[in-house]
C-alpha cells in the first residue's frame, strides 16, 4: 500500500508510505490519497484528517518520475492526476492538517499548501527544486501564488532555495514549528480544537471562503453573506446559540 490509513477516534491519519523513495508520489499513491479523501468525506464518525509521510526524513518529495515513466501514462496525464488530488484536498468536507516530520520538496509543497493547517518539526526545510532538472512547479504555483507575494514565490521556484521551517512560519505557510518530540502533541492539540467546533460551520465556512478566493471584495461580500444566511439556518447554528445561552457544551447534530 502506497498510502496507509489509520482511524483514531474522529481523526483519520493518512500516511504516504513510500519512505525508501522519499515518499514520492506514484500512481498508486495518488489513488490512495483519493480514496483517503473519499473516506474522510463519507465517514460520519470522522471530523478531521492528518496527512503525513512515513519516517522522519521526507514528508513528500513530489512525483516519482521513474514510476511515472514506467506507468504507461503520458507525463501530462500523470500530472493531471496530481492536480486532481490537490483540488480534491481543497474541496474536502473535513479539515486536513499537514504533519511535517521531514523535508517537503516539489509536489509535496502542493500537498502542504492544499491542507488547511500545517505543523512542522524544527529541522524541516521546504524547497522547489524542479528547475534544476528542467521542470517547473506548475500546479504548486496555483496555491503558492495565493499564499505568498509574487517575488517571494518566484525566488523559491527560480533558485530552488531551501526555506527553513521558521522562515516558512514567518511567511505564513505554516501554523506551528515545534521540536520533533512535540510534533504529535501539537498536531493532536489542533485536532482536538477542530473537533470541538461545529461540523457544519467548518464545512460550509471553509467552502465559502474557498469560493471567494480571487473575487473582488464586492462580489465576495455578497456571496459570503448568502453563505452565512444558509449556515444560520442549520441545526448546528440553533444548537450553538442554545448552548451558549444555557452555558453548556453544544451537542452538534451535523456529522
Amino acid at each position: 500500500m502506497s498510502v496507509k490509513l489509520e482511524k483514531r477516534g474522529a481523526v483519520l491519519h493518512i500516511t504516504i508510505d513510500r519512505a525508501p523513495v522519499r515518499n514520492a508520489l506514484d500512481m498508486a499513491a495518488l489513488e490512495g490519497l483519493q480514496e483517503a479523501l473519499d473516506q474522510l468525506d463519507s465517514d460520519p464518525e470522522l471530523r478531521v484528517g492528518v496527512l503525513t509521510g512515513a519516517g522522519d526524513r521526507i514528508f513528500c518529495s513530489g512525483a516519482d518520475l521513474a514510476a511515472i515513466a514506467g506507468s504507461g501514462l503520458s507525463p501530462a496525464e500523470a500530472m493531471h492526476r496530481y492536480a486532481v488530488v490537490l483540488g480534491r484536498i481543497l474541496a474536502c468536507r473535513r479539515p486536513l492538517i499537514a504533519r511535517l516530520g521531514g523535508h517537503v520538496l516539489g509536489g509535496g509543497v502542493g500537498l502542504l499548501l492544499a491542507c488547511d493547517l500545517a505543523v512542522a518539526a524544527d529541522p524541516v526545510q521546504i524547497s522547489l527544486p524542479e528547475a534544476a532538472v528542467g521542470m517547473w512547479p506548475m500546479m504548486v504555483g496555483a496555491l503558492l501564488l495565493r499564499d505568498l507575494p509574487r517575488k517571494q514565490a518566484l525566488e523559491l521556484a527560480l533558485t530552488g532555495r531551501k526555506l527553513s521551517a521558521m522562515e516558512a512560519l514567518k511567511l505564513g505557510l505554516l501554523n506551528r514549528v515545534v521540536p520533533p518530540a512535540e510534533l504529535d502533541d501539537q498536531v493532536g492539540a489542533l485536532c482536538d480544537a477542530v473537533q470541538r467546533m461545529s461540523p457544519s460551520a467548518l464545512r460550509l465556512g471553509r467552502a465559502a471562503w474557498q469560493r471567494s478566493l480571487g473575487q473582488s471584495p464586492e462580489h465576495a461580500l455578497v456571496e459570503l453573506a448568502a453563505a452565512l444566511g444558509a449556515l444560520a439556518s442549520t441545526e448546528d447554528a440553533a444548537e450553538g446559540m442554545m448552548a451558549f445561552f444555557e452555558k453548556r457544551t453544544p451537542q452538534w447534530k451535523d456529522r
